[in-house]
């Protein structure tokens, strides 16, 4: 079995090992606007994807949910097509059009045979120029907006993560779900929709990558054609930049559950920071190597009081933080918290091994190939680093940014992350024996 999964690890890096080293073009399609390819002709495939720097973080209040009803109206109908024929078409010429928001983008995703691409813009500049925003439609995607928000006040899991952006948010737009708010819902008005339409997703705020069987020559010639209409020369608003000293406080959330979730969150770091690429590696050694984790290993492996322990890095455009989390029985919950904490100050004051720094690297370094084994993976990974501002060698070079990373350096961004004074924990649960909790 052994020798089974050598040869078909082996195969895959043969495969895609040409995918280490992206060939990434740019390829500029109208002024100064420029687009990353990776050609890849092996099948007759293409996936572009989009982000407009306009996502659920400018809705404004009274109004939040306005971005995500946006998205999911624009394939209910357009131009002259009802929903029903709209989606009917592409899936009769087996094209994916779908589009979506986080807090800090509006993101498009469209996936096609190349024979069809020419009716995939069409429909898509359709959407995105003429939806029909029919009442009845729009009617009936509020009820279905409504029921989910309700429903995820009752689902622990929503809970917990609706809880843990109020404690680490505040009033800042990064608080509120995607989906808005319940009570402000029915107070999107259809001029509402138009307005995020054609204010808020322009030319200066865009973001394309395509990979697949496509030249250069039809992508620019395809998004010339339908997306120039998008300098529309207005000022785009942005998200305020969110600053916070985080209390070491303990909060709980009283549910009668079985099982307690905990949640906890400190200091994170910028993409741009010097010390990402050692915080990076730290944080797979501590928390975000699964089963090769520290965590993994002093609170499941050893002790068996969880299933699942966890860390990682979340990036905002406007904030970054570190967290984790874990679920025990209530009974456990104390001692599970003790444990993460123990494990944190222990990389803070005495930093990691050279053989856990040596595993993270060769991890991190040769599963990264994995990642990139379809066209869709791959146009989300250019996407995802020309919004982290990184050019286009960013690819050649990754592998050198890991291997950089000394022991010295993972103690130095411990320091910095891995601060006991700035992390809180939040449960959602029924524990027993927690002392100085804060009930929210």
């Amino acid at each position: 079995m052994k020798k089974f999964f050598f040869i078909l690890f082996f195969f895959i890096l043969h495969n895609f090992n040409h995918l280490n080293a992206l060939d990434v073009k740019e390829v500029n399609y109208y002024k100064d606007r420029k687009a990353w390819l990776v050609n890849d002709n092996n099948l007759p495939i293409v996936s572009i994807k989009f982000a407009f720097k306009a996502g659920s973080g400018l809705d404004s209040k009274g109004k939040k949910g306005t971005a995500n009803l946006v998205s999911s109206l624009l394939d209910e109908g357009a131009g002259n097509y009802s929903a029903k024929e709209f989606k009917k078409l592409l899936a009769d010429n087996s094209i994916s059009l779908d589009f979506g928001v986080s807090h800090d983008n509006f993101y498009i995703n469209l996936y096609t045979l190349k024979e069809n691409l020419d009716l995939s813009f069409q429909l898509l500049d359709l959407a995105l120029t003429k939806p029909a925003f029919k009442s009845d439609e729009i009617k009936r995607v509020k009820s279905n907006v409504k029921l989910a928000l309700e429903q995820s006040y009752k689902d622990p899991n929503e809970i917990g993560t609706r809880l843990f952006r109020e404690i680490l948010f505040e009033e800042h737009p990064y608080k509120y779900d995607t989906l808005g708010i319940i009570e402000d819902i029915d107070k999107i008005k259809k001029k509402d929709l138009k307005f995020f339409l054609e204010n808020y997703l322009t030319l200066d705020n865009l973001f394309i990558s395509a990979s697949g069987d496509i030249s250069e020559d039809d992508l620019k010639k395809y998004l010339n054609k339908y997306f120039k209409k998008f300098d529309k020369n207005k000022p785009i608003p942005e998200i305020s930049l969110f600053k916070k000293k985080i209390s070491p406080k303990i909060f709980l959330h009283e549910k009668d559950l079985r099982q307690s979730s905990i949640y906890f969150a400190g200091e994170g770091i910028s993409r741009t920071d010097p010390y990402f690429y050692p915080a990076y590696v730290m944080n797979y050694i501590l928390g975000g190597g699964g089963f090769f984790s520290r965590l993994t290993t002093e609170v499941r492996e050893k002790r068996g009081l969880v299933y699942s322990v966890y860390s990682y890095l979340y990036r905002y455009d406007k904030y970054n933080f570190f967290s984790g989390g874990a679920q025990t029985s209530n009974e456990n919950v104390d001692k599970v918290i003790k444990i993460i904490k123990e494990e944190l100050m222990k990389v803070k004051k005495e930093g990691v091994t050279e053989q856990e720094l040596k595993d993270a690297k060769n991890y991190l370094i040769n599963s990264y190939v994995l990642r990139l084994d379809s066209n869709k993976k791959v146009a989300s990974i250019l996407l995802n680093t020309q919004m982290d501002g990184l050019d286009k060698d960013f690819f050649k070079k990754r592998n050198e940014y890991i291997n950089a990373v000394s022991l010295k350096d993972i103690k130095e961004v411990a320091k910095k992350i891995l601060n006991e004074k700035q992390i809180f924990f939040l449960i959602i649960g029924n524990p027993t024996d927690l002392k100085n909790i804060n009930k929210i």
